[in-house]
């Protein structure tokens, strides 16, 4: 499956079910087989933002977590593709380090590779950095599951 790049939010809601205020990936800047690129910009008035240390605010790491795992269900919607009535969730979070805070206007670029499947699961790695700095690094894995399975 070919695709022009950047891939930008309305490609992107054809092959998530995530929506505002979840939807985190802004566009895709670089697809491969096996590997994606993604940058999510992170906007000063996001709701999270007046809560999460509202005298310093930095962005969550589980909202961090959840962008490159968005990244991650992304990559093999657009590689492998997926049934209109599946998706990509969580199994397992393996690692996630975290080596500096992301604040309000900055962009993630969120790279991630699969690094391996077996059936239905996907095994990731992903590296979220702001600039040339790395914010965090992930290893995760994901499983296609049916939107009837969690009704």
């Amino acid at each position: 499956m070919s695709h022009d790049l950047p891939i930008l939010r309305d490609v992107i809601m054809q092959h998530l079910p995530h929506r505002d205020p979840m939807l985190f990936i802004d566009r895709v800047i670089e697809l491969g087989e096996n590997a994606i690129v993604i940058e999510s910009d992170v906007s000063e008035d996001a709701d999270f933002f007046k809560g999460h240390f509202p005298n310093m605010p930095l962005m969550p790491g589980v909202l961090i977590v959840e962008t490159v795992a968005q990244a991650g269900a992304l990559l093999v919607s657009l590689t492998h593709g997926l049934d209109d009535k599946k998706f990509l969730a969580f199994s397992s979070v393996e690692s996630a380090k975290f080596k500096r805070p992301v604040y309000p206007n900055e962009t993630l670029r969120v790279e991630v590779s699969i690094e391996k499947v077996r059936g239905p699961f996907y095994k990731f790695a992903g590296k979220v950095l702001v600039g040339a700095d790395i914010t965090a690094t992930l290893t995760f894995s994901a499983a296609q599951m049916s939107f009837e399975q969690t009704i």
